[in-house]
């Protein structure tokens, strides 16, 4: 086969991978709807180790003052608490730092994609050798099987390709087709 047949192949395979702008559409609504959700989510958690924070830092300043002005415990009950509560503070602090969430531009990145994937094979055509190598692992991360007449459809595909490879449609995902019978008329004959 030759290489112009090869990847015009290719290329065909590609097209088939490619999304609708409808269904670009469809994920970016989902994909933020999903985001601003964590998003959401995270900033209470956040919230939530702030007040942690504080509660273990104004224990730390009570006990400050109970040890240093009102001399009210003494230097071994001082030390141990003032550790625990040194670490409870750290601990709270490493808490509160990971669930503060990253501000990702994540509709920049989605306009992105919405505008690059549909656009798949035409970027690869357009490509030069070097970054053909690199569009061709990001789609298919494990390779992909050429049977001298069309693309092995089994090949692993990057995770968001998945979703987009041709399915069955909705009436063949319902009935199996082994084992369905024609129903056969008490007089002998098949009823079609």
């Amino acid at each position: 086969m030759s290489k112009a047949a090869l990847e015009g192949a290719f290329v065909d395979e590609l097209a088939l991978l490619q999304p609708t702008p409808g269904y670009m559409r469809l994920v970016k609504d989902r994909i933020l709807h999903v985001w601003e959700q964590r998003r959401a989510d995270a900033n209470e958690r956040t919230t939530e180790q702030e007040r942690r924070v504080k509660t273990v830092q104004q224990k730390l300043d009570r006990l400050d003052e109970a040890f240093l002005y009102s001399e009210s415990i003494d230097l071994t009950s001082y030390s141990r608490q003032r550790d625990k509560l040194r670490e409870e503070l750290t601990l709270a602090k490493i808490e509160h730092h990971t669930e503060a969430v990253d501000e990702l531009d994540v509709e920049g990145i989605l306009a992105f994609a919405e505008r690059i994937l549909p656009r798949a094979s035409d970027l690869w055509v357009q490509a030069s050798l070097d970054y053909k190598q690199r569009l061709q692992q990001l789609f298919f991360p494990e390779g992909i099987a050429f049977d001298g007449n069309r693309f092995n459809r089994t090949a692993a595909t990057a995770p968001f390709f998945n979703y987009l490879a041709p399915t069955e449609s909705a009436d063949e995902k319902m009935v199996s087709h082994v084992g369905i019978e024609p129903e056969r008329h008490p007089r002998g004959g098949a009823i079609t």
